[in-house]
């Protein structure tokens, strides 16, 4: 054998496992240990502070005595003034002669509608398959002893057997709809008769937001008398225990600007600013973010300012709040939220190029995972939690830096920039 060949053979032999070894190790090094990741994702962080308050607008009582009403509108609905708003009946069967008379409304609209659209084209077969299973409905009701829709599900069904006879050129069909809906309209003028003569109608006295709970406090606070009353006047009305007015069928809220008086600490009130628009967050019986200008600080009494913020939006949705408890949002920190454990403080060395010096230098960071590697981006805390931190960027505009949906890496031994992780 050539000994040049087998020399270059074992040289070559060396190489190789040399190159298998360093890659190992290399490798070995970035699975040393179970990589941990987690994504980073956009959060924001609200600061502020916490006030109890009142919930005060232009509110009129809607009186109306009797133990059986009916309201017409619903919950922050708006009303024009002469709408009625609610009936009062004079016992408990005015109630049933009124549920009576809805059904007979639905059922006149159901054969209006089947008389109007008889002479339409129909398909037959889609319209027998209607009767089949109106009927399955029916006896599936029946079975199980559920009554509740029994009535409708029948007058649909009837309905359906008139388009069918329609459809099949029953010449009587027409005749039989209108002699049902003439019965019904002389069943509900009956109704709505003897309905007038039980019943007493309850008008709005004016337009407004219509609310049906009245409370009490509707005379004891209004707009006006918010920039007169003191901090201890408004703690002396949050600890009064009010009754609800007797023979009230509601309220009417007559303006569209609403206010929230707030009981705050001296210290809690510094940096708010009048005509400043603050973010109100109420999480008790309404879960919701207002906009609100603060309008008025009162003068200090015993360590206590009262703060006085208006809105004209989301009335409909706060009529049936009054006293709470909020957050009153001064500042919103935005950024990118990541767990404790991810967040690392680096220290490095530089040398001064013109000194000579060298020092120490402290930054914090975030390794994420970028193809295989792990890589460094330097941010800035901004908020710390006992959970996370919210950090930005320390550069928003480099090309390399922490965004929303990187892959955070909270463990992995030796970790540092470029290190092979996966």
């Amino acid at each position: 054998m050539n000994q040049g060949t087998l020399t270059t053979k074992i040289m070559m032999s060396i190489l190789v496992v040399g190159v298998l070894v360093y890659l190992g190790f290399y490798f070995a090094q970035g699975w040393d240990e179970e990589l941990v990741t987690t994504p980073a994702y956009a959060a924001s962080v609200d600061l502020g502070t916490e006030a109890a308050g009142i919930v005060v607008r232009e509110e009129t009582v809607i009186d109306g005595s009797g133990n059986f009403v009916d309201l017409a509108p619903g919950e922050g609905e708006k009303v024009s003034a002469g709408q009625t708003v609610a009936t009062i009946y004079h016992d408990a069967s005015g109630l049933d002669t009124r549920q009576s008379i809805k059904i007979l409304n639905a059922e006149l609209e159901q054969l209006k509608y089947a008389l109007s659209s008889g002479t339409d084209t129909t398909d037959t077969a889609k319209l027998d398959s209607s009767v089949l299973q109106s009927i399955t409905n029916l006896r599936t009701l029946s079975a199980s002893d559920d009554l509740s829709s029994l009535e409708d599900s029948a007058l649909n069904l009837r309905t359906m057997v008139f388009k069918r006879d329609y459809t099949y050129g029953d010449s009587g069909a027409a005749s039989g709809i209108a002699a049902l809906i003439q019965e019904k309209q002389t069943q509900l003028a009956e109704l709505q008769a003897s309905l007038s003569r039980v019943s007493t109608t309850i008008s709005a006295p004016k337009a407004g937001i219509f609310s049906g709970v009245a409370d009490g406090f509707e005379s004891l606070i209004t707009p006006d008398m918010l920039y007169t009353m003191t901090p201890s006047d408004l703690a002396s009305l949050m600890d009064r225990e009010v009754a609800a007015p007797a023979g009230a069928v509601g309220k009417l809220i007559t303006s569209s600007t609403w206010y929230f008086a707030a009981l705050l600490d001296e210290e809690s009130a510094l940096g708010l600013v009048e005509d400043e628009s603050y973010l109100i967050t109420f999480s008790h019986d309404w879960f919701g973010d207002v906009d609100m200008t603060l309008e008025y600080i009162s003068d200090k009494q015993n360590g206590k300012v009262l703060a006085v913020f208006s809105s004209r939006v989301q009335l409909a949705d706060t009529t049936l709040l009054r006293k709470q408890t909020v957050d009153i949002v001064t500042t919103r920190l935005e950024g990118i939220r990541i767990p404790r454990k991810a967040l690392r403080v680096i220290t490095e060395t530089v040398t001064d190029k013109e000194t000579g010096k060298t020092s120490e230098v402290q930054y914090t960071g975030v390794y994420t995972v970028v193809g295989t590697q792990a890589e460094l981006q330097k941010v800035d805390v901004l908020y710390t939690d006992d959970n996370f931190y919210l950090v930005t960027p320390v550069d928003p505009d480099s090309a390399r830096r922490l965004r929303a949906g990187d892959e955070v890496i909270l463990s992995s031994s030796g970790i540092y920039d470029g290190k092979v992780v996966r």
